[in-house]
């Protein structure tokens, strides 16, 4: 443990009384090596991989000012473990999504920033349905129940701070060299709350540069790890006790998570309607996010990201029927099973 620094606010941190961060020494284990550093032109933001291509983080780390993606830039470097230790290499932006009406600091603030390359297939990722990676001891999945008992719960956070490592005393800490937002830290503690509003409160320590970091908990009896949460932000004074927030995994951020998760070479993919033109809803909506990361990634295509809006119309047929062609699939602009299997496989 660190040493006590008391409470403090700045914006997307909070160390509360006796700073109990941990750094991890070793990020090629799971689920460490899912966890990435956001940087540019320094680390500036924390991610956690959904998929080869996909890294869910806090939104107000893909739009200025505090960090922002910019395609070709923004580098994405999962399992990092120091200024120059990338065990799994990196990549750069190809572009983001942000979360319907985006708000810094609310129940919106969330987002996924779309790579170049498929990454995660080195280290696997946070699956939306539960799966075991070689190499892991638990299974991995997000939480789609839209309920969280807080009650005697241990949560765990793990990301990049910018303030650590810092002392002589600090496992991580080398006098050779500024390693600060380059170190993968862990915090242990309690959940508080899930407000009305949306928002999972917890006594995790934090601090900038974490925001984007999962929240998580472990249940061993079931050996199962499962996504809660996407850490946003330290105390807000809505309530008298002081705790760290995070984006709660349910409803429409759930969707928003399940759009943009790829389920592994193996799995069993789950089922999705036949769309076609004039198809609308949340699967339509899904549809168009899965063509946005194929579009940002493939950009010989020369189609522009589809608007999210729900609507299947002429620009989502086009850019379907680009899908299919590129695939190798039958061009009919028609969503079916084999077009479904490619949209929700890596690629």
């Amino acid at each position: 443990m660190l040493q006590r620094r008391g409470y403090r606010t700045l914006s997307d941190y909070e160390v509360i009384d006796l700073d109990t961060r941990t750094c991890i020494r070793n990020t090629t284990v799971a689920p460490f090596r899912y966890i990435c550093s956001i940087d540019l032109n320094g680390p500036c933001c924390t991610g956690t991989l959904i998929g080869p291509r996909t890294v869910l983080t806090a939104g107000h780390c893909i739009t200025p000012p505090s960090c922002a993606v910019v395609p070709g830039v923004t580098r994405v470097i999962p399992g990092r473990n120091g200024r120059s230790v990338r065990p799994f290499n990196e990549t750069r932006a190809a572009g983001s999504q942000l979360a319907p009406g985006f708000v810094a600091g609310t129940a919106t603030d969330y987002g996924v920033i779309i790579l170049r390359d498929p990454i995660g297939t080195g280290t696997g990722w946070w699956t939306f349905n539960r799966f075991r990676w070689a190499g892991d001891t638990l299974d991995v999945g997000v939480n789609q129940t839209g309920t969280f008992p807080v009650a005697d719960r241990t949560v765990h956070v793990s990301g990049y701070p910018c303030d650590l490592p810092s002392e002589r005393t600090d496992p991580c800490f080398e006098p050779t060299g500024n390693l600060q937002g380059s170190r993968q830290y862990y915090a242990v503690n309690a959940a508080v709350r899930v407000t009305a509003g949306g928002i999972l409160e917890y006594l995790n320590d934090t601090f900038g540069c974490m925001s984007g970091s999962p929240v998580w908990i472990e249940r061993t009896g079931q050996n199962a790890r499962t996504l809660i949460a996407v850490h946003i932000s330290g105390n807000d004074n809505t309530f008298t006790d002081i705790a760290n927030r995070g984006v709660f995994i349910t409803g429409g951020v759930l969707d928003f998570v399940r759009a943009h998760s790829f389920f592994p070479l193996g799995s069993t993919l789950p089922a999705r309607p036949t769309l076609r033109r004039g198809a609308r809803g949340p699967v339509t909506r899904e549809l168009q996010y899965r063509l946005n990361v194929w579009l940002l990634t493939t950009p010989g295509v020369g189609l522009a990201p589809l608007v999210p809006d729900g609507a299947f119309g002429p620009l989502t047929e086009a850019a379907v029927r680009a899908f299919q062609r590129g695939m190798a699939l039958a061009i009919d602009g028609v969503v079916g099973p084999q077009t479904w299997s490619r949209l929700l496989s890596p690629f």
